[in-house]
Order: C-alpha cells, then structure tokens, then sequence
C-alpha cells in the first residue's frame, strides 16, 4: 500500500509538474503574442504622424516613434483605413438598436479615434475592448492619466454612466456608457458572453466584431467557436482582417510571412486551415452568419469606392514611393472580411446549401488556387536549366551582349542601388576569350531604367531613378564594345515603357512612353530617339493615353507594336491594351497612330516583361489585379507574327507548361533572349516587414521543338563585375570622363599628417584648419574581414559574456563592440572611466588633449574582430585612441556626404569603401585621406568628416573621445551617442518641409519647378561658401 501511494504521489507529482509546463508554456506563448501587437503599434504609430489628421492617440501607447519605411507606412496605412471604414459603415447603419463595438484584442485606439473623428454616428454607442488582462491594465492606466482619451468616453454630468475603474479582481478594467475595457481570455467564451450579457444585454443590441490579426494567432478550433459564438446573436456583424495564401505556402512572400511569425514563435495557424477567401466565406457561413464577402486588401485598393483617387493621390504627397510590386505581394496575403446575420434576413437551410460549396460542405478544405482560366499550351515544351548564384540584383536592365553572353546592369542590391553589372554566360557556348564591356563608372547607380537594343552591335541606356522622387535623364549609347555619353531625355523619367523601332532598317531607334519624372509626375508624352538626331517628341494623331508608367511596350514590326498595363498616377492599374503605328515624318517630326484594343482577354499587369521569342509574344511576371499564380506567370500573347492589323483577334493567351522547381517571384527579374534562348534571372522583393527574398537561379528556357532531349543552353552568372567596372562607385556625371581603371588605395590616398604635440596650445592650433591628423608619442597610461552596414543591419545585436567575446574574437570571429553607458544605456553617453572602472587607471587622455577633456561628451570603448565599420560621419570631433592592434580608416572631408547615398536626417551611408575581402583595401574611386594607426597612435577627427575603418589584424581595441568644438548649435534635447545634426541643419530640414507643404496647393508642375529653382538656389550658395574663406581656416599652426 505504501509503494502504491508513493507510486500516487510520484503520478500526481508528474502531472502537476505537466500542468505547470503546460501552463508555462501558454503564458509564454500569450507573451509573444503581445510583443507581435506592440510592432504593429509602433507602425501605426509611424502612419499616424505622416498620414492622419490629429489627434493623435497611438501617440500615448509609443514613447519613442520610429519612422517606418514608405512600404510598411502604406500597408499598415491600408490596413488601418480597411478597419476605420467597416466600422464607419455599421455607425453610420440604420437601427433603433443601441450599438456595441467590440474588438477582439484591444491593441488599436479605435474606440477613441470614431469618438474624436465621427461623433455624430457614436451616439448611443458602447466600444468594448477585450484582450489580455495585463494589456487591459495597461490600457486602462494610460486612458485614466490622458485627459484627452478619457474626457471622451466620460459622461460626468450622468452620475449613472460616470467613467470609472475596478478592481484588480473584476474582470472589467474599466467602464462607462461609452466605453467599457474587459480583460477575459477570448478562449474562455463562455465567462465572456456572460460578463457582456450582465453589463449590456449583448443579445437585446446590434453588435459589430473586429478581429485584425488577433484570432489568427489562436488554436483554430478556439478561433472557430469564437466565431460561432459571434454568431449566435440575431443582430450582428464580423470584421476579420488576417493574413491568406493566394499561391499556396511556396510563393515566395508567403514563405518569409510563414517564416517571420514562426521564429517569433507566433506561428500563424488559422491561415493553413483556411488559406483562400472562399474558405473563410465557407468558415463563417458554417459559423451561422447569413452573408459574407472577403477581399483582398489589394482588391480594397483598386476599388475607388472604397479608397477615392483624391485619398491616393494625397499618400503620394506625404513620402515618395516607388514600392508597388512589394505593396502589392503584400495586400494580396491579406484581406478584410465582412459577414452579417440579422433577423431581417434569415438563411434557411436550403440557402445554406447553395452558399456553401459542396467540397467545403462535406468538411474538405482547399489549398490550392483554382485551376487558371487560360488554356494551357501542351504543344509548346520549354526545356529549363537553372543555376544558382550568390548575385542579388533587382530592377536592373539587361544588356544583350551576344547570343553567347548577357549583362544585368544598375539595379538594387544588398546595399542600395548599384551602378555595376553582373555577367550571365552560356555555359554550353562559352567564349574564354570574349570581353565584355559594362557601363562605365562614371554612370551614376540608378534602378528602373531601360536598355534597349538596336541591332546585334548596338544599345542604349536611358534614364531611371535614384530616389522615387528623383529621375535621370542622362543616356548612354554602347556601339561595337565602348560606351558612350549622348543626348539626354527630353525630361527626366524612370518606370517608363521603351522598345525599338525600325529594327533592321536604316531608321533603327528607340521608342519610350510614360513613365515619371522628378517629384513623382506620372507623364503621357511619347519619345523617338534616333542616333542621327537624338531625342524628338511624338506626337498621337488622335487618341491619347492616359499618363501612366510601369507599362509594357514592346514592337510587333518595324513600325508597329502593342502597349499594355502599367498605373496611374493614383496608383490604380490601367486595364487598356493599345497598339501604335509610328508614322516617320520626312524631316524630324513623326506621329504615332493609337487604336484599342477592346475586350483583351488577360487582367492588366505592371513591371513585366514583353519579348518576342520562339515565334510568339509572351508577357513574364509582373503584377496583375489579383495575385499572378505560378501557372500564368509567363503566357504567349500569339503565335504569329502580326503588323498593322486588328490585333484583338490575333491575340489568343495561352499559359505556358514549364516546370520551374523552385517557385520564382518575377518582380523586378531580368528578362532576354540570346538567340533560340530566353533568360530569366535577379528579381526580389522586400516582403513588407518579414524579410527580403531575392531570386538565385538562372533560368534558361529553350524550345524543344518536339526533341525528346534536346541540347540544352545555360546560362549561369560567371562573374559578378566586368573587369573594367568596379562594383561600388557611385559617381556623378561630372566624373563621367574620368577614367577608372581597379582602383587600390595607393592612388587615391593622401596619406594624413603625422604631429608631434608638446602641449595643448599645439593641438588647439591643429584642430583650427578642419583636417584630420594623427598624434605620435602621447601618454594615453597603461594600455598600450567582414563588412557592417548600420543601415541595412547585416549584423545582429546580442549578449554574451564578455570573456566569452574575448575568446571568440581573439580567434577571429566577426565581431563588434561599442560600448554604452553601464548606468543609463538609452539615457546617459558612454564613458570609459565609469562604464569599466576596473580598466580606467589603465587609459587616460593626456595634458596635450586637455581640450578634449573639458568638452568631452563620452568616451566608447571599441573591441573589434575582422569588421569593416561602416561609413559615417559624427557630429561632434573626436580623438580615436588606438589602444591595440592595427586598423586603417579612409577619410572624406564633410563637402563629399553628397557622394555617399546618405539619407536626409542620417549620418550613415549604404556604401561599402573597403573591399569585403582584402583588409584596408579601398575600392571606392574618390580622392581620400589613408590614415594608418599603430598602438599608441590618436587620431584627431573633425566634425561631419565621414570614415570607415578597416582592422589590419583580428583583434582591435580602440577608446572614442567625443567632444564639443563648438561653443553653442547643437541640437536639443538628449543626444546619447552624439551624432545628432546641429540644430540648423533640423531646423531647416523642417523649413523645406514647410515651403514643400505651402506649395501643395499649385498644380503639380509648377510646385516641382520651384521646388527645383530653389534647390539650385541652396546649392549655388553652399558652393558659394565652400569657396569663400574662412577665417578658422586660414590659421597656422607652425607645424608642416
């Protein structure tokens, strides 16, 4: 009996210690689901200082805004602008009814901006908020301390309906007639229908419930009996907005968004029950709910009803934007669901069966798109061949060197966009000897440009951007191997249309339509280039297109060809198809002849590709009105060749069969024939916030004819950069002349002056002429490969001991360490002495550098492994004391910032100055000062200054001294690490802002060119002054 009871008690034992793992294991999971809702505030709270008119409430929930980037900033936007309208509509629906609002998780401020923004329609209105008790304890503290949240759901003039806050003990955190804040755990339904049936008769009401991105986290069946549960009530509607799979679990953004939430450890678990719109329609209609639509927010954004063209517009006046084909992936993995059951509209049970599909009825799920509409061409078999590359290039051009060889030039890669190209050959037809020429250095890095040939020998390079508000207009002819410099664009443009004309003849040009120019215009205007005489505007004889870009244009024939898809200004797919007739004037005047194409059989698409290949016009990739399936990413247009005819009966799509293995995301991909090939390779996309995909493989497509085995051709990405092209310049075009062989450090670096201080005055003295030089023989006390970009952050933030750090680095481990403040990290700069004061006696500045002393703001310690450091400048001078190891920095004075990409309001740059695998090599071809620093060695570092640093060896110990050489000027408020811009460079960022808003009023092309007259205004007078002298400048110091 004993052994029994002791076996009980050893049972017992074990489960209570399941139950309590159990009950770990939920609250941690529960955990992580609140950090998820803390991100998306944060976001919302980035939309709602950009985007939305005050007041402002996500303000309250985020002490420290963040700016997100314009991609995210316009998802969380059309998501917040999806849940605002559904909610408006039930306000505003008629009923005598009192109304509830609940919203199932309470992350969202909504109760209080309908209050604020639509007090007219919240009469007789009660908000509920329901989530975790310990955000519901938060929410209702910040409500009670914020006079303006409270004072709208206060009613103090009724004793009855007073606001006012519970206990710890009752569920109800907080409670008035407007209001009511509830934390319950949504998974216990049956406590949550009786505490909202006690405190306001839930079933005598007309009840909306909001659900964004909340219930998806949940287990499914828990997710589906809260929807029932919804749905018992007779007067109620259901708001759901939550992710979805279009394409299945292999396209590309749906693997980073299932990956993102995964590592979080919030995996997305209703999604795989119900990956398509049609099987949450089904899931709330078995629910009990009597109607129900889904959509997609990408459908939300194409429907003018719903987002006006004027609301669109207004998004492109806030930030520029060039994201479409990423906020398009985006849109199509989410969607916004409504479903309504009322006693005014029974469903009986035979309306039951005609709405429920009768797959889903039976219990089966889909998980697969329907089958595509467009016949699938069996005749037609492609042989693929693909190989895999390191190469990560979006939105280049293609360069058709031969049909041996071709170039992705220009584009977007890890680090920003890119002026060098990448070399795709034919591994089967191989020419060692052959060399290519690539775009010169000089060709400033620009994305969604076009190069288009001409014939076998020739091409030309026209436009494309640097920012989404800053087009090129610079064009570059490549004729038998050299590149050169020709007439320049009309106007500035990228994003436009271009295609050859003539090809063949002696009147062989380029064709270009649309696109948009600086300041984000859309345009209409039509361009023929020929080599003759550069550039002439063309002009349409009768119809004219609507302005748009990201069309596809490709010719048919000499002089005729199709123009389809691309977008209008306010960001709506243009679903027209167009063929054109260009009519040769005998002088330089042409005209263009343009004729619909009515009743084109495919949905539009923006970003893709036009090619004449195999006998047939096929269209690759792209973005289309709903999410473009694997099975109709490449279709063929027609089989035939086709002149001035009526092309909409020679256009019969046809979906292509190929096997690509790998799903590839055709967005931003390069797209040429070379020969009987076609190749397909880059591309990418950044998947909102949950990462970037980048296509590898090369894709090389050849036509069987009917083999069973035919030869096959490949392509495969040989090398990265041509031998004359260097992989990071970005110069501007008044360096194009210049010539750039491989660039070392030797022949661009001055190498920097060397002193000898004997006192303070010495140093004083120096530091007057503003350059940088390095101190020899100072008594600092006792102590005597991988690249790291800040802002693209290929580099993780972690914590281990610091003797663990030692030993790794030590043995060469790529690693960083800036030390912070051991008191205050986000509050107080770092300083040496308190941070370690067991190492402090072991450093210490000497009388020469009192100056530094006096005005010193921190003092970092810095331990690196073999990382370069990235490109910056800081704001205060400082002295860089080399403690141990070696390390080189290249220096550029403050005048070159405008070289380096650098953000407005940043002092980080996206370039790379050091070669990634040669220590201290310098790749970047611009006139800098090489300073080398041995142990022991101080190097003095002006203001704005920019440098990046290079180990010599795998281990580097270095003390920043970061001081104040001005007397006043810096900017307000906390500066921890002390590279805030002075506070006339903020003030006057926020003075183009203003002089940017009063001209909003003007139409668009007028506001642009002043904007731009007074840009060259600002910059004649900073050229004005860098010439001017300056007496500081003009000291000397007696030392040579």
């Amino acid at each position: 009996m004993e052994s029994h009871g002791q076996a009980a008690g050893l049972g017992a034992a074990l489960s209570a210690r399941k139950a309590s793992s159990n009950k770990y294991a939920k609250s941690s999971r529960d955990g992580r689901v609140m950090d998820t809702n803390n991100s998306s505030i944060v976001s919302k709270r980035s939309v709602e200082r950009l985007y939305l008119d005050k007041p402002h409430f996500f303000r309250y929930f985020v002490k420290k805004p963040i700016r997100r980037s314009p991609l995210i900033n316009r998802g969380y936007w059309l998501r917040m602008h999806a849940i605002e309208q559904t909610v408006l509509r039930f306000l505003k629906e008629p009923s005598e009814k009192r109304k509830i609002v609940i919203s199932l998780g309470c992350g969202d401020p909504l109760p209080f901006q309908c209050l604020s923004k639509y007090p007219e329609h919240c009469t007789g209105v009660t908000f509920v908020d329901i989530d975790y008790p310990e955000l519901m304890i938060k929410k209702r503290d910040m409500v009670l301390d914020q006079s303006e949240m409270k004072h709208l759901i206060d009613e103090p003039n009724d004793e009855a309906h007073h606001l006012h806050s519970t206990g710890h003990e009752s569920p109800i955190m907080i409670r008035s007639n407007r209001y009511m804040g509830l934390g319950c755990d949504l998974r216990d339904i049956a406590r949550l229908d009786k505490i909202l049936e006690e405190e306001l008769q839930i079933r005598r009401c007309l009840v909306l419930c909001s659900a964004e991105v909340s219930i998806t986290y949940m287990d499914v069946d828990a997710a589906d009996a809260l929807i029932t549960w919804a749905a018992q009530y007779d007067d109620v509607r259901f708001c759901l907005l939550e992710q979805l799979l279009p394409d299945g679990q292999e396209h590309p953004f749906a693997l980073k968004m299932m990956q993102h939430f995964a590592n979080l450890g919030t995996p997305l678990r209703c999604v795989q029950r119900y990956p398509l719109l049609q099987d949450q329609e089904t899931r709330f209609l078995r629910a009990g709910f009597h109607s129900v639509k889904a959509r997609t927010l990408w459908n939300l954004w194409q429907d003018q009803s719903a987002v006006a063209s004027d609301l669109r517009l207004h998004l492109n006046k806030v930030e520029p934007f060039d994201e479409w084909e990423e906020f398009a992936l985006f849109s199509s993995h989410y969607f916004i669901l409504e479903a309504k059951k009322s006693l005014a509209h029974p469903l009986n049970s035979k309306d039951q069966e005609d709405v429920i599909p009768q797959d889903l009825a039976s219990g089966s799920q889909s998980h697969v798109q329907e089958s595509p509409s467009i016949a699938v061409d069996d005749k037609l078999v492609l042989n693929v061949l693909s190989s895999q590359s390191k190469h990560h290039r979006k939105f280049g051009a293609t360069i058709p060197f031969s049909e041996k060889a071709i170039g992705i030039h220009g584009g977007i890669v890890d680090k920003g966009r890119s002026n060098s190209t990448s070399l795709y050959q034919d591994i089967s037809l191989e020419d060692k000897d052959a060399v290519y020429s690539s775009p010169p250095m000089g060709i400033e890095a620009r994305a969604c440009h076009t190069i288009t040939a001409l014939d076998d020998r020739r091409c030309l390079l026209a436009g494309g951007r640097t920012s989404p508000d800053n087009a090129l207009h610079d064009c570059w002819l490549y004729h038998s191997g050299q590149w050169k410099s020709v007439d320049k664009l009309p106007i500035p443009l990228y994003r436009h249309g271009a295609t050859s004309v003539g090809y063949g003849t002696a009147d062989v040009g380029v064709l270009i339509f649309g696109g948009k120019t600086t300041g984000g215009i859309v345009t209409k205007r039509w361009f023929l280039w020929k080599e003759t005489i550069g550039w002439q505007e063309v002009y349409p004889l009768a119809e004219e297109l609507t302005p748009r870009f990201g069309a596809t244009i490709a010719s048919t024939s000499p002089h005729f060809g199709i123009l389809l898809g691309g977008m209008g200004e306010d960001g709506l797919l243009c679903d027209e198809t167009w063929t054109w007739n260009l009519e040769y004037g005998k002088d330089k005047d042409s005209a263009l002849q343009l004729n619909s194409v009515k009743d084109f059989p495919i949905a539009p698409r923006f970003g893709a590709h036009l090619v004449w290949w195999s006998g047939g016009l096929f269209i690759i990739g792209g973005v289309s009105t709903t999410l473009i399936t694997m099975e109709e990413e490449i279709l063929r247009l027609s089989n035939e060749s086709f002149g001035n005819v009526n092309m909409s009966t020679m256009l019969e799509p046809t979906a292509i069969n190929i096997d690509f293995g790998q799903r590839p995301l055709l967005v931003g991909h390069a797209t040429c024939t070379a020969g009987n090939a076609l190749v397909i390779a880059g591309g990418g996309a950044v998947c909102f916030s949950f990462g970037s995909h980048w296509d590898t493989t090369t894709w090389t497509l050849s036509n069987t004819d009917g083999e069973p085995e035919p030869p096959g051709r490949h392509f495969v990405a040989k090398v990265v950069i041509p031998p004359n092209c260097n992989p990071v310049a970005n110069l501007h075009a008044e360096d194009a002349e210049r010539d750039f062989p491989e660039v070392q450090s030797k022949n661009m670096a001055q190498a920097v002056k060397r002193v000898r201080l004997e006192s303070q005055a010495d140093f004083d003295q120096l530091m007057l002429l503003g350059q940088p030089f390095v101190m020899e023989g100072l008594n600092l006390g006792e102590s005597q490969g991988c690249h790291m970009n800040f802002q693209s952050k290929n580099f993780q933030y972690t914590k281990k001991p610091f003797g663990k750090f030692m030993r790794e680095i030590s043995d060469g481990s790529p690693q960083y360490l800036r030390s912070i403040s051991a008191k205050k990290a986000t509050e107080e700069p770092a300083c040496f002495a308190d941070d370690f004061p067991s190492l402090s006696h072991q450093f210490h500045l000497p009388q020469q550098l009192e100056t530094v002393r006096q005005n010193q703001h921190s003092s970092p310690l810095r331990i690196s492994g073999p990382v370069n450091m990235w490109l910056h400048y800081d704001v205060m001078a400082n002295v860089l004391s080399q403690i141990s190891g070696q390390k080189v920095l290249a220096l550029y004075p403050p005048i070159d910032a405008v070289h380096f990409q650098i953000p407005p309001g940043s002092s980080s740059s996206p370039m790379t100055v050091f070669h990634p695998n040669q220590r201290g090599s310098v790749s970047y071809p611009r006139q800098h000062i090489r300073a080398v620093l041995n142990e022991g060695d101080v190097l003095y570092i002006p203001p704005l200054w920019l440098h990046s640093a290079s180990p010599l060896d795998n281990l580097s110990v270095s003390i920043n001294v970061f001081f104040r050489n001005l007397r006043s000027g810096y900017a307000a408020g906390r500066d921890v690490y002390g590279n805030r811009d002075l506070q006339v460079y903020e003030n006057g960022r926020r003075s183009i802002e203003k002089i940017a808003k009063s001209m909003e009023s003007l139409p668009r092309d007028i506001a642009s060119t002043y904007l731009v007259r007074l840009g060259e205004e600002l910059t004649k007078k900073g050229q004005d002054l860098k010439h001017k002298p300056d007496w500081i400048r003009t000291q000397r110091s007696g030392f040579d």
